[in-house]
């Protein structure tokens, strides 16, 4: 609160202030000297409009009264200095602010590489501090157009062209559009692609969608077209990302074979609560061995949309044991549970419906307390004053069991630079290396010795991670060739298989698109690899490859029904196969 109120007195300048008191301090001694004055002086008007009206011209040094002899009352002796002090006052600030909305266009129109955020709300407020706090030139577009802590703003629509050209969008890195409204959102994204006329400007979009399916949907959609596209888009959801942080954190997937895997408790029947079951049924999918992840997800209608959620991701009865529990979202329901249960649960997660009941939740289930410490997660959506109140020292406003109660803020995990990042395109870029490297040790026998390449993600070079990414963002240009689309995966279906005919022509699309992305780094043929000579034996065309060249790039094309399975997409036929 005190942070707000010096804000709100920095925002009211000094210099205002002052013309202020000093034009109604001199109006009013104007008004009653000019009262007294004229008593004496019958030739000029006595009425109420005639006393404001010689009252305002002395802000201008020209009232008529004035124009004689004579001594004058102390109040319009004052009123006739004190007026023109305060039209100088309001002169100068008006210069300064002119001043300083030139500056600021200026400076404005010789940024590059900076980032622009759009909105008002919490989320673009931390996304902005956060790029700030990584040495990110930030300038922030609202209708407001507050300037905060002494960062560039832009008043207007931010979705409108003038807002964003103003912002210069056209020589920024990244567009962030956190917007409250989804569709302002998407509108913002087509709006700064249609500023964004150089092809070899890289420009990274993220356009902020709050319902997950229609995130999903929007992401399948640009994913069909975007090679076509002059920027990089990724839509993404706020709990997905936080879940996504949340999973990683935890590091499930380095749990000890040697002991049984973790029983982990979800509590609560939310869109948080939703993406938390995915996300760590993927890392526990990095883990080597074939114990399933057991998980019970408790709450209102928890059947329905485990149903549901099975639906879109396939994958989670491979690696998952989930039970849901219809429950009543409140500590007394989860205390019942976890006490006929017998076993208690390792890891609990409270992700109710909202703040408060998630709250009310974990200070009364006890049951769920007897965890490790940190091993009961309250998910809020902003922690506020419970996240810094909670603690096991004489500072502490509530206890927090001795650290096994911890706050998990949305808004904080996912309003981060370096996780928006890590988008779809990213994420399908790393799962087609996963694939490959795994096929590479299986069927060639490739090793790290061997081959460069057949390394873990994180370990890969730069500039092979960023052929996956090209790859990734080629798919729909692949499916669009056999006629074929890509959607959200919202019923259960047979798994999508490619005809030979079809593996043979996309794979051919493939070889291409690798042989132009390594003429343009420098490849050139050779008989051995060598990426420091820039050297590879596979930089011909098809028709000279040999078997096994040709086998990979047909590897990399069957396993694209995989490859999307496991973001929640399907590919879908627009007509039948070989027609």
């Amino acid at each position: 609160m005190t942070t707000q109120r010096s804000r709100l007195v920095r925002r009211v300048p000094v210099l205002q202030l002052v013309s202020v008191v000093l034009a109604v301090t001199g109006l009013v001694l104007g008004y009653v000297g000019f009262r007294e004055y004229l008593e004496e002086h019958p030739e000029f008007g006595h009425g109420f409009f005639d006393l404001l009206y010689y009252s305002c011209q002395l802000f201008v040094l020209d009232a008529d009264p004035l124009n004689g002899t004579g001594s004058l009352p102390w109040a319009l002796e004052w009123a006739r200095f004190l007026a023109p002090l305060a039209t100088l006052s309001a002169l100068v600030e008006a210069v300064r602010l002119l001043g300083a909305d030139e500056l600021r266009r200026l400076r404005l129109a010789r940024l590059r590489g900076h980032s622009v955020v759009c909105g008002a709300g919490s989320a673009a407020q931390m996304l902005a501090a956060r790029l700030r706090e990584a040495g990110r030139t930030v300038v922030v577009v609202s209708a407001a157009g507050t300037e905060d802590d002494g960062g560039l703003s832009v008043a207007g629509d931010p979705s409108s062209l003038e807002a964003l050209r103003a912002a210069g969008v056209a020589r920024a890195s990244a567009v962030y559009a956190c917007a409250e409204d989804s569709g302002d959102n998407v509108l913002i994204a087509a709006t700064v692609r249609e500023l964004v006329q150089d092809p070899t400007h890289a420009l990274h979009v993220h356009a902020a969608i709050g319902d997950q399916d229609l995130c999903s949907a929007l992401q399948a959609r640009h994913l069909m077209g975007a090679s076509r596209g002059r920027v990089r888009l990724d839509f993404f959801n706020v709990d997905v990302l936080a879940a996504r942080r949340l999973a990683a954190t935890e590091r499930i997937e380095e749990h000890d074979a040697a002991t049984p895997p973790p029983h982990c408790l979800i509590v609560g029947v939310s869109p948080f609560a939703r993406a938390l079951v995915v996300e760590l049924a993927r890392r526990w999918r990095l883990r080597p061995g074939t114990d399933k992840l057991p998980i019970t997800w408790a709450g209102a209608s928890a059947t329905a949309e485990l149903r549901r959620l099975r639906d879109q991701y396939g994958f989670l009865p491979e690696v998952c044991r989930i039970e849901p529990k219809e429950i009543e979202e409140t500590g007394s329901a989860v205390n019942a549970l976890l006490s006929a249960t017998g076993s208690p649960a390792q890891r609990v997660y409270v992700a109710g419906p909202s703040d408060d009941t998630s709250l009310s939740i974990a200070l009364s289930a006890f049951e769920a307390w007897r965890v490790a410490p940190g091993g009961l997660v309250l998910q809020l959506r902003e922690p506020g004053p419970f996240g810094v109140s909670l603690g096991h020292d004489d500072s502490a406003l509530l206890d927090d069991l001795d650290g096994r109660l911890r706050t998990f803020g949305v808004l904080d995990a996912a309003c981060r630079p370096d996780l928006l990042g890590d988008d779809l395109v990213e994420h399908l870029a790393r799962v087609m290396h996963e694939h490959y490297e795994q096929a590479a040790r299986s069927n060639r026998g490739d090793s790290e010795q061997t081959h460069a390449s057949v390394v873990p993600w994180d370990r890969l070079s730069p500039p092979k991670q960023e052929d996956n990414r090209r790859a990734a963002v080629a798919i729909g240009e692949k499916l669009r060739e056999i006629d074929c689309a890509i959607a959200p995966r919202v019923d259960p279906a047979p798994p999508f298989v490619l005809a030979d005919t079809e593996v043979e022509r996309l794979a051919k699309m493939e070889h291409k698109r690798w042989l132009r992305a390594h003429r343009a780094e420098g490849y050139v043929y050779g008989p051995d690899r060598d990426d420091d000579a820039r050297t590879h034996p596979d930089m011909k065309d098809w028709a000279e490859l040999t078997e096994t060249a040709r086998e990979k790039d047909r590897e990399a094309v069957r396993v694209l029904p995989v490859v999307l399975a496991t973001a929640g997409f399907q590919i879908i036929r627009l007509a039948p196969a070989g027609s």
